[in-house]
């Protein structure tokens, strides 16, 4: 792979990363605000999984930055953001607007890009 690659890969890898640095910082510093969008949709104990959301997208958000378990990190992420995206970002909700539709296809392209990171990280430990 050319320098060119490899740092391009970087640069998109610490992009993805930032996403979720910031949104898990977040989360952890106004733990009520995370916690009432989790309750809005009726799961239980919001408070403990807007911490550990918050948990687990700093830590593999600093595992992408770091390019360290990045297979590992892209993945995590990747099933995080799925039920995270059915349940909050759903767009056939009933109280959907056309902001969640934007959210829904936000996290998509952000779900995309973490597959690309599991693939390539995949191949090239073959």
């Amino acid at each position: 792979m050319g320098s060119i690659d490899r740092y391009g890969y970087v640069a998109a890898r610490v992009m993805l990363a930032a996403i979720f640095l910031l949104t898990g910082y977040d989360k952890l510093v106004d733990v009520e605000d995370a916690a009432g969008d989790i309750a809005e949709v009726g799961l239980p104990l919001p408070a403990l999984l807007a911490v550990t959301a918050g948990l687990v997208e700093l830590a593999c958000g600093a595992f992408l930055t770091l390019g360290r378990r990045t297979e590992w990190a892209a993945a995590g992420l990747l099933l995080f953001l799925v039920p995270v995206t059915v349940l909050i970002e759903n767009p056939l909700r009933a109280d959907a607007d056309f902001g969640t539709v934007i959210d829904f296809l936000k996290n998509l392209a952000i779900m995309a890009g973490l597959l690309l990171v599991v693939l390539r990280e995949r191949d090239a430990g073959r």
